[in-house]
């Protein structure tokens, strides 16, 4: 009976590290797709080099041919759902129409090198070819101020990275809390017969080795069970060419699993060797084992509590992280200008800039987001921690589809004195008309979030900042309100950008600044059009993903509990059969038999629960006491159940 209840209970955590190692290949395989054969990532940052974007594209397509590397870069799916990636091989090969992931969902779409006439050089690179010329690679770009980033493709990198990645860690140690119960289980089960062959004179190291053979049988036999089992399901249904890295880590996991579990075991069958005075007095074998079960239980209980809180900070801030994947994907239409020129050069194209910015605001395609933070600017906003400069067109891009009213209006009377001592000065020099800085701040509509609305900002170069405390300062005009300089300079951090490509270009052609002509009028440089919201789609879908992991890692810990609450029961309730059995035997409920050891169970935990609020935030206590509830109610269950089946079991004499 022993043996079968170890096999299960085994079973249960080499499924969960299945689970675990499914994951793992999972996140190997979206970091190395294997359908394109990835080998490694390369990083590639141009934003030092002299390059343009067409001469960076066109080198790295002279050495990706001549060193035969197979190099794809991804990108977003800007054509069709832009919160989906799409791969662009830089030269043809053998590459599939479509790639399937480990983990299903919508295939991947392998597009001709034509996507990337209007995206940046600078972004992640699969390596799929030769990977002997990475490092003649790496020292030509080093060579143009190109910065390089290589990950290899290793399953120990990907399960590390998931380990770390929040509370996985925390469903791992669960794991050897678990593996160790076990171990806590099966001595408890051979206690009484150890205690026999120490009295017929058995020689120790036989008896260790009997116990231990008889408890690594067991884990063997159902981590072989449960590895061809799963093998055979990830082949099926996920295909089996990821079998090979599937088996690899849950090998990996069950092996270190089994060790630790071993010596867990030799740990305790040492501290709890049956005593002469323990015969003697005939005490309960099991006794010894008794202090070891209660901490391991609270221990598992502490990381079940701790990890609550952050679980569900992660889960509600993947709502928010869906709301801001929301925002991106509004934007993914939007491209903003990339200047490869000198300051000299941008100097010439102000005037044109200032038209092309006025026919672009005219057909309601320019959105400006211009956002100073109180660390950036270093200072003091009072109620806001940032001041973001924005026009109509940015909040009808990203406030569409929020609730009414999601801003409403601050009277200037009670921000002026902030507004005019923080920027009186910028805005006289941001003025076409060079008015004073209270003039213009006038001019300016001020507008603060409402009803839970976080809205998107940008600090330039892409980058969003989602805040409910910013006051917002709407600008009626940017041709009108700002200088060409600072039209120019916005625009060159991508603070300002436009929409649609295609009529974006028409109007670059228009005012002279398309390659070509700008190399006609003598022109180095040149101004290129990207779209700003491919970095963002990325960041927001790995956020997204690593929040699923947070929140299965907490399933995990739950799960490692309830199994260590019920190994202790057991063992508690065979230290106590002495007394339940009688006392059932002349009708004590259950609830009188069993009222003490759970009440001290339930206060204990109700001590440690305290302990770990103090070092969760205030908005987590809910969380923390929701998993202690959950505590609550399967310790008392695993201690009725246990003490039934116990009764059950002396009453026919198996005990």
């Amino acid at each position: 009976m022993h043996r079968r209840i170890v096999v299960v209970v085994a079973g249960t955590l080499f499924a969960l590290l299945a689970l675990v190692a499914g994951i793992v290949t999972d996140f190997h395989d979206r970091e190395f797709p294997q359908a394109v054969g990835a080998k490694s990532r390369i990083g590639l940052d141009f934003k030092e080099s002299e390059l343009t974007d067409r001469e960076a594209f066109t080198r790295l397509q002279d050495l990706d041919a001549r060193l035969r590397l197979g190099l794809v870069k991804i990108a977003p799916d800007l054509a069709g759902d832009s919160s989906k990636k799409v791969f662009v091989p830089l030269n043809d090969g053998a590459f599939p129409a479509r790639v399937a992931w480990f983990g299903g969902g919508d295939p991947v779409e392998v597009m001709g090198r034509e996507r990337l006439d209007h995206s940046p050089p600078d972004g992640t690179y699969l390596l799929t070819g030769d990977s002997a010329g990475l490092g003649e690679l790496e020292k030509s770009l080093a060579s143009e101020a190109v910065r390089t980033h290589r990950t290899e493709a290793s399953l120990v990198d990907s399960f590390v990275f998931v380990v770390e990645a929040g509370s996985f860690g925390a469903a791992v140690i669960a794991a050897f809390a678990l593996i160790a119960a076990l171990a806590l289980f099966w001595l408890s089960v051979k206690a009484r017969g150890r205690a026999l062959r120490v009295l017929g004179g058995c020689p120790t190291p036989r008896i260790h080795l009997q116990d231990l053979g008889g408890f690594f049988g067991a884990l063997l036999m159902s981590a072989l069970v449960v590895a061809a089992a799963s093998a055979v399901y990830v082949g099926v249904l996920h295909g089996w060419a990821h079998v090979p890295s599937f088996i690899k880590v849950l090998a990996g996991l069950q092996a270190a699993v089994i060790a630790a579990s071993l010596l867990a075991a030799i740990a305790l069958s040492m501290s709890a060797w049956p005593s002469a005075t323990m015969l003697a007095t005939r005490q309960p074998a099991v006794k010894s084992l008794r202090t070891s079960a209660v901490v391991l239980q609270a221990l598992t209980f502490v990381l079940v509590v701790g990890a609550a809180g952050p679980a569900w900070t992660a889960y509600r801030d993947s709502a928010e992280a869906s709301a801001e994947t929301a925002q991106w994907h509004r934007l993914s239409d939007q491209v903003a200008a990339q200047f490869a020129m000198s300051l000299e050069e941008m100097d010439r194209v102000e005037p044109q800039i200032g038209t092309f910015v006025k026919e672009a605001e005219s057909a309601d395609a320019a959105a400006l987001s211009y956002t100073l933070t109180e660390d950036a600017w270093e200072t003091d906003f009072g109620a806001y921690s940032a001041v973001a400069f924005v026009n109509q067109r940015w909040l009808d891009l990203l406030t569409a589809d929020a609730p009414e009213p999601s801003l409403t209006p601050v009277p200037f009377s009670r921000v002026q004195g902030m507004v005019v001592k923080e920027f009186g000065e910028q805005f006289t020099l941001w003025s076409r008309s060079k008015e004073s800085g209270g003039e213009l701040a006038a001019q300016l509509r001020y507008l603060e979030p409402t009803g839970g609305l976080r809205l998107p900002v940008s600090t330039g170069n892409g980058e969003l900042l989602f805040l409910s405390d910013v006051l917002v300062a709407v600008v009626p005009s940017l041709h009108d309100t700002f200088s060409d300089a600072d039209l120019t300079s916005m625009m060159s951090t991508k603070n300002i950008v436009f929409s649609g490509l295609a009529p974006t270009q028409e109007l670059l052609d228009r005012q002279g600044l398309a390659p070509d002509r700008m190399r006609a009028a003598g022109f180095e440089g040149e101004v290129n059009l990207v779209h700003v919201a491919e970095e963002g789609l990325l960041k927001a879908q790995f956020a997204a993903y690593v929040t699923w992991l947070l929140n299965l890692a907490l399933v995990a810990l739950f799960t490692a509990f309830a199994v260590v609450a019920g190994v202790s029961a057991v063992i508690s309730a065979r230290l106590h059969a002495k007394r339940d059995f009688p006392l059932r035997l002349a009708g004590r409920p259950w609830r009188r038999i069993l009222q003490v050891r759970v009440a001290k169970e339930l206060l204990a935990g109700a001590g440690l629960v305290g302990v770990v609020l103090l070092f969760q935030q205030p908005d987590e206590a809910g969380a923390v006491l929701l998993a202690a509830a959950f505590a609550a109610i399967v310790a008392p269950l695993c201690h009725l159940l246990a003490t039934r089946w116990m009764f059950t079991a002396i009453g026919r004499r198996r005990v």
